[in-house]
């Protein structure tokens, strides 16, 4: 007997349908400036710190000294974010006995002015230190206060305060110290 063998396909159809997406990344960029530093600019390196200039000369146990800073998005940043205190480093024989608290102002300098009273005045918005304490310069809150800010070109004003200690040892006359504060920026997301 002879078998007859067969072999068949079933035909398919196909179609596709694509989809791409297109996508630009956020930016997120901080600048300061300050009455030492008085142009927007970046200042993200100990290197190219932003001067603080403080209202003093020479302290003595118990005066107090403040300098604001102002930190803003750069006009190119497309989302806001928080600005933290999130470092303090001192150097020279004066820090050991240097001690601060700082606040965040109501507006940027020069609508909302630094001076003792931006402590005391309403409820001030303390980032370092508190009504009736200071910390030592080297310092850094913890947990740190985060300060909201928007982007495109928002603004917040700092104000600092620095005292030597009011019951500083006389060995500490004539001795000098530098202090670094940073604050970093944090995008929203």
């Amino acid at each position: 007997m002879l078998g007859v063998g067969t072999a068949s396909t079933i035909a398919a159809w196909t179609d596709s349908e694509v989809a791409t997406g297109s996508f630009t990344a956020s930016v997120f960029d901080t600048q300061s400036q300050s009455a030492g530093s008085p142009t927007y600019a970046d200042h993200a390196t100990s290197a190219n710190a932003a001067s603080l200039t403080f209202a003093a000369g020479a302290l003595s146990p118990g005066v107090l000294s403040q300098a604001w800073i102002n930190i803003r998005t750069s006009p190119a940043s497309t989302i806001g974010g928080s600005i933290t205190l999130t470092g303090a480093t001192a150097t020279g024989g004066l820090a050991g006995a240097l001690e601060y608290r700082a606040v965040r102002l109501s507006s940027a300098v020069p609508t909302a002015t630094c001076n003792a009273a931006a402590f005391t005045t309403g409820t001030p918005v303390f980032i370092a230190g508190g009504a009736s304490t200071y910390v030592p310069v080297t310092t850094v809150p913890s947990p740190a206060v985060a300060n909201a800010i928007d982007g495109a070109g928002a603004q917040l004003g700092f104000c600092v305060e620095v005292r030597v200690q009011p019951a500083a040892a006389s060995t500490f006359q004539g001795t000098a110290a530098t202090v670094t504060w940073t604050f970093t920026g944090t995008s929203a997301s």
